[in-house]
Order: structure tokens, then C-alpha cells, then sequence
């Protein structure tokens, strides 16, 4: 495996086993080790690899890559850890809670001049990429609005208990690291207002269930995104579905299924996703957006580029989630780019208003 660079997981729970999976199928990388919570051992044992502490794990000589599949409120801390060390790294989204540990990671990682990449996976997947073709290829004209939305009857979280816990992670920012990211990839363009409002309709947890958000874009563009897990059966479809407006036609994007165009008075389906289903983390369809995310990482340490998804625009989308979260807690509208401040407000956000 001369050509092959070793791979080693930070986290053991359902985004573990997917990197294990997807380290598997992708070309150029082999898993060396996993560490991390109580699933490691099973992990480990069912991929036939060793099962280390985390410092072990990232001083391992073997492992030239460690992928950060743990919860965001450790990422900076564990970031940190693997810059000192001189390896690369894959971060899972959102790369951080707030814009402050966010550029903690991005600081070690400009010192150490390994390579910072952040999971983005729908970047990388079928429909997305139709998508995005059909409008750089013009096919709508200039982005104009865009409405996203995350209908889903029941909250969906996979095993991963600490999603119930808002102080490791919010609803918020858990699912509108995807939207916030695939937006500014799409346009292109960057936010400047943010405005948004939470609720929850019932007194299950995890709080704030459901969310309204608005957003202005740089180059004119306005979106409203709407996240809930607060709709009764049978829900509204997957749980992330674009309406793109251009001066010249439409797109409707179903990240896990068809994307249309609509132009000349009609619409025409020119993408089918293959259909499987996003709680299975080895599912093969699934698992193949993650095995090409993660060979554009392993192409950019051999050009010396950054990867498709990296340091920068994992940031931007920390920016995002964060003004909207902010303008759920004061009830204006904020204004980008955002001062990151220390301490953070509200206990763990990060940033002053303009």
C-alpha cells in the first residue's frame, strides 16, 4: 500500500462507522485504527482494525489522516492535537459550534501547512451535482431566490444520544450546516444579513425543533430556509429540497432523489438519484458521496491544493449558523461577516454584533 495513505477515525457512533465504510471504499486510503466513545471496540472489531486512545491514535506513524467524526463542542480541541502532530484531517460539519473554534482549527492548520478538509458530502453527491451544472451551464439564468426546506415528521437523529443536547449541538446547526453550505455553493456569492425565529411545538427534546430563517446573499440572492421535525405524517419528502428561482428558469433539487428543471413553460426531470436510505451508514449509494469527498481530500494533499470543502468555507457556514442562531436569541436581524469575541455569548456562541 506504498500509494496509500493511512486513515484513523476520531468517534465511534453512526458518522464513525460511515468514514470506516467509506475509508474502505475509497481509493487511495486504508484504515489503519479508530478511537473514541463506548462503540469503538465493536467498531474496530468489525473492521478488523485496532482500536487505540485518541492520542494514540493520532501520534500513530501509520496514520498519515485522522477523519474527526466526534461531536463539534471537541473539535478544535482534537483539531489542534492532529496539526501539532503534522497530520492531515477531515472534519465533520459543522467544523465547529462558533466562528472562535472555528479559527482555532483554521489557525493550527495554516501553521502546521497540512491539509484542513470539512465534510460536505452533498457536494459530492448525484443530485446536488446536476444541480449545480444545469446553473453554471446558464441553464436558469442568474440565481435570483431560493427557498430550502427540511420537512421531517419526527426527529430523525441517528444513535447518537448527545444530539439531544444543545450545549454539544443544536437542531439548527446540525441539519443548516447542509443547507448554509450547498446555498453558497450554488450562488456562489456570500451572506451579509441573516434573520431567523425558533419554536418547539412539543416538550420532547432536543428544543427548537422547528426553524424559519432568512438570508441575504452578496450578489443579490435571497433565500428562506425552513427546518422542522414538527409536521405530522406522512412529511413532505426528504430532508433537504431546494427551490432555485433564476431570471430564466427554475430547478427543483431533492438532495436524495430527482432534480427538475423547469424552462419554456414546463418541466423536465434531468437527474434520478438512485434511491437508498440515509440511516444506513453502509449503505453502498449512500457511502459513495463520502468515498468521493474523501478522494478529492486525499487528490489535494498529493497536488498541495485545498480540497473541495475546506477550511474556508467550512468557516462560512459556522458564519451562517451562527447569525441565524443569533438573531433567534435577540430577535434582530445580524449583519456578516460576524466579530469572532471571547468568551462566547449565550454560554457557548462566539461572536459580537456589528
Amino acid at each position: 500500500m506504498a500509494s496509500s495513505i493511512g486513515v484513523g477515525i476520531l468517534g465511534s457512533g453512526f458518522m464513525g462507522r460511515t468514514w470506516c465504510e467509506a475509508t474502505n471504499t475509497a481509493r487511495g486510503a486504508h484504515l489503519v485504527a479508530v478511537a473514541g466513545g463506548s462503540r469503538a471496540a465493536a467498531l474496530a472489531a468489525d473492521y478488523g482494525v485496532h482500536e487505540l486512545a485518541a492520542a494514540e491514535l493520532i501520534a500513530d506513524p501509520a496514520i498519515g489522516l485522522v477523519i474527526v467524526a466526534t461531536p463539534p463542542h471537541i473539535h478544535a480541541d482534537q483539531a489542534e492535537q492532529v496539526a501539532r502532530a503534522g497530520k492531515h484531517v477531515l472534519i465533520e460539519k459543522p467544523l465547529a459550534n462558533n466562528l472562535r473554534e472555528a479559527d482555532r482549527i483554521r489557525d493550527a492548520f495554516r501553521q502546521s501547512a497540512t491539509t484542513l478538509g470539512v465534510v460536505s458530502q452533498h457536494r459530492f453527491r448525484g443530485a446536488p451535482v446536476a444541480a449545480k451544472r444545469a446553473i453554471d451551464d446558464g441553464r436558469i439564468g442568474d440565481i435570483r431566490m431560493i427557498r430550502v426546506i427540511g420537512p421531517t415528521a419526527g426527529y430523525d437523529a441517528a444513535t447518537d444520544d448527545w444530539k439531544a443536547d444543545p450545549k454539544i449541538q443544536t437542531v439548527w446547526a446540525d441539519w443548516a450546516a447542509h443547507a448554509c453550505d450547498v446555498s453558497r455553493w450554488l450562488t456562489r456569492s456570500d451572506v451579509t444579513l441573516a434573520f431567523a425565529q425558533s419554536a418547539s411545538y412539543q416538550p420532547d427534546p432536543p428544543p427548537e425543533q422547528s426553524t424559519f430563517a432568512l438570508f441575504r446573499f452578496a450578489n443579490g440572492v435571497i433565500m428562506d430556509v425552513w427546518l422542522t421535525y414538527e409536521i405530522p405524517e406522512p412529511g413532505l419528502g426528504s430532508a433537504i429540497q431546494f427551490l432555485i428561482v433564476g431570471s430564466k428558469g427554475m430547478i427543483r433539487l431533492d438532495s436524495y432523489g430527482e432534480v427538475e428543471l423547469g424552462v419554456d413553460g414546463g418541466w423536465q426531470t434531468i437527474y434520478r438519484q438512485p434511491a437508498f436510505d440515509p440511516r444506513d451508514p453502509n449503505n453502498p449509494i449512500r457511502i459513495r458521496a463520502y468515498a468521493d469527498q474523501l478522494e478529492d481530500l486525499l487528490a489535494a494533499i498529493r497536488d498541495g491544493r485545498p480540497p473541495e470543502s475546506n477550511g474556508e468555507t467550512g468557516r462560512k457556514t459556522v458564519e451562517m449558523v451562527e447569525a441565524a442562531e443569533l438573531a433567534i436569541r435577540t430577535g434582530e436581524a445580524i449583519h456578516l461577516p460576524l466579530r469572532p469575541t471571547t468568551p462566547p455569548i449565550a454560554g457557548y456562541k462566539s461572536v459580537e454584533l456589528n
